[in-house]
């Protein structure tokens, strides 16, 4: 449920954004991350298996703990 929450906020800000960037590219790189991001933590959500950020983070900096 958060992370939908998030979702909706961060569409929000990229509408309100979206009025003040001049480049076309740039508000539709934005949305395509904001969109992907949000699957990936929805489907992170609900199954097991799948990698949450915070998963993937610690699988590619981990080694440095042990330093």
């Amino acid at each position: 449920m958060l992370a939908l929450l998030f979702l909706v906020y961060a569409l929000t800000e990229w509408y309100f954004a979206k009025k003040k960037v001049r480049s076309p590219r740039e508000k539709w790189t934005m949305l395509i991350l904001i969109l992907a991001f949000s699957v990936w933590n929805i489907i992170a959500l609900y199954s097991n298996e799948w990698l949450t950020p915070n998963h993937l983070i610690m699988l590619l900096f981990g080694w440095l703990d042990e330093v």
